[in-house]
């Protein structure tokens, strides 16, 4: 009797511990975690019948029931396109929607964000055709960023969540789009870390539609989806892989 009498409390003593140390580690990172400070940039372009607001409104719509972000805004044709140094200092990661105007954005102002990604001080998460911007050409070594065809048809886009356990599929199960345009594969992009999503199309056409990259010290995300024609960034899911990547490409997860 006194052996297991000194066993328990030798155990509940044990435990106590466990679960103070536990609430106390919780306690640090909740007095110590700080909002991610997202900077939603755009290109000014879109349609004004499917995103009256404009296509970074709608991004930033979707991202504000997020706490845990802090949201700006930048569009091309603010002075120093919305990435002026300090403004990227305060940014943890960018969002960026671009499709026409990629070669109006100042080179010094692209490598100024493709530096900071290098050195792990910025995330970023490009979206649609983005792929062709300079940042995001700059960080790909050069490579064309671009996909063999693409048709804007107005058909179904079936997303498969390739990459389960990736914190960009947190939360995410195999969904459809109703309507969007088409991108195929090959894409010619360096080979990614991580494929999350593949994307494929009644005609048999297939990209992959979520890739990840670590370059230098900082993490890129592509997401396939973010056409201006059709209302695909109001999608609860693409929302969803949309806040998923930016949490990862801040190092948040």
């Amino acid at each position: 009797m006194i052996l297991a009498r000194r066993l328990f409390v030798r155990d509940f003593a044990s435990a106590f511990c466990l679960i103070a140390c536990v609430s106390a580690s919780a306690s640090v990172y909740a007095q110590t975690s700080k909002p991610v400070r997202v900077r939603i940039w755009c290109e000014g372009e879109s349609s004004a019948s499917v995103y009256p607001k404009g296509v970074d409104a709608a991004l930033a719509e979707g991202l504000a029931r997020h706490s845990d972000f802090r949201i700006t805004r930048a569009r091309l044709d603010e002075p120093q396109a919305g990435l002026a140094d300090q403004a990227l200092d305060d940014t943890d990661v960018l969002l960026w929607w671009g499709r026409a105007r990629h070669d109006e954005l100042p080179d010094d102002r692209a490598e100024a964000v493709a530096a900071r990604v290098r050195d792990g001080r910025l995330g970023l998460v490009a979206l649609y055709a983005s792929c062709g911007s300079k940042p995001f050409r700059l960080l790909m070594s050069g490579t064309p960023c671009e996909p063999a065809s693409w048709r804007e048809d107005g058909r179904p886009e079936f997303v498969a969540v390739r990459a389960p356990d990736h914190p960009i599929a947190a939360g995410i199960v195999p969904f459809t789009i109703p309507k969007t345009d088409m991108f195929s594969e090959p894409f010619a992009v360096p080979e990614p870390e991580t494929v999350v999503f593949v994307s494929t199309w009644e005609r048999g056409e297939t990209v992959r539609s979520g890739l990840t990259w670590t370059v230098g010290k900082g993490r890129v995300v592509y997401l396939r989806t973010g056409s201006e024609s059709y209302p695909v960034l109001f999608h609860p899911a693409v929302r969803h892989s949309i806040a998923n990547s930016l949490s990862w490409s801040a190092r948040r997860h």
